[in-house]
């Protein structure tokens, strides 16, 4: 089957991509640069490219015809002005292009949101799913709180605060509940739904097994390492302060980590279990996530 990837140069798709090719599947990423592509993966010659940038309509090759499956894997979390703008247009461009093939179903990984307040990431997110459902083909949306994974964001802030604060002080959202899940089992939902006609324009939310603060995550990670950590909570403390600091002594985006803090500051879980009817999976715990992420990591990267 022939499977279009929208993102293919982001962190979940360099990790579905080779998923994909294992299955038999032929593999077609857009990406506005093929070399930085290559650079960055060893199987950019077992894929086929089109070219174009989502937010410049007239830049984007036409897409194969016969593009069955296509996976929007696309986030502007990183930009600190308009990125919600940016991420419509985005949304808005590929499924004018992806309305020209035959394909069947688009899958989006969008973002667990619960209560009527939200911060401007979720709502981006929102708006881009009603986007995605003016196309033609069926769309399926994979909801998902915290991804726990060697190189995602949501980890690799974790382990940075961590292995580097013995003593933290933090704003109060620490405090909020979200459901962790291993990109490892996040790849298995975004394989097993594809053109399974019982998930076709519906959404799902996806999360592992644990309900945890981000406080409990930090010292989760922190018992694991077997580090003593301390943390003090100030319930305003403002939460760009967090961002700053990361964003002075990593290479962490400040906007990227402040968008993230603010997205914690309402509670996310899963509300909605019926994925399990369908994909029925054991997903890993929270500890077994940062096991797995943990034994990834480059020992010269490992502090």
């Amino acid at each position: 089957m022939k499977v279009l990837l929208a993102g293919a140069n982001g962190y979940v798709g360099m990790r579905l991509i080779p998923i994909l090719l294992e299955k038999g599947h032929e593999v077609v990423c857009l990406v506005s640069d093929k070399k930085r592509f290559q650079e960055r993966s060893n199987f950019g010659h077992r894929v086929t490219f089109v070219t174009g940038d989502l937010l410049r309509e007239q830049s984007i090759e036409a897409f194969p015809a016969d593009i069955e499956v296509a996976y929007y894997l696309v986030h502007s979390m990183a930009q600190s002005q308009g990125f919600a703008a940016l991420e419509a247009l985005s949304a808005y461009n590929f499924v004018h292009a992806l309305d020209q093939t035959g394909c069947r179903q688009t899958i989006f990984l969008s973002g667990i949101s619960n209560g009527k307040s939200q911060s401007k990431h979720l709502e981006s997110r929102k708006h881009v799913e009603d986007v995605l459902k003016e196309g033609k083909s069926a769309l399926t949306i994979l909801r998902a709180a915290i991804i726990i994974g060697s190189g995602s964001v949501s980890f690799e802030i974790i382990r940075h605060l961590t292995e580097k604060l013995p003593v933290m002080t933090v704003p109060g959202w620490v405090n909020s509940r979200c459901q962790p899940i291993s990109i490892r089992d996040v790849l298995v939902y975004l394989e097993s739904v594809m053109l399974n006609e019982k998930t076709f324009n519906r959404s799902f939310d996806i999360g592992g097994p644990d309900i945890l603060t981000f406080k409990e995550m930090i010292l989760g990670y922190a018992q694991i390492r077997q580090l003593k950590r301390h943390i003090i909570t100030i319930p305003f403390l403002p939460s760009g302060i967090l961002s700053y600091w990361l964003s002075r002594t990593n290479s962490f985006d400040y906007a990227a980590t402040r968008n993230l803090g603010s997205s914690l500051k309402g509670e996310i879980i899963m509300h909605d279990h019926s994925i399990q009817d369908l994909v029925p999976s054991q997903c890993l715990t929270y500890k077994e996530s940062l096991l797995l992420a943990i034994n990834h990591i480059p020992v010269e990267n490992n502090e």
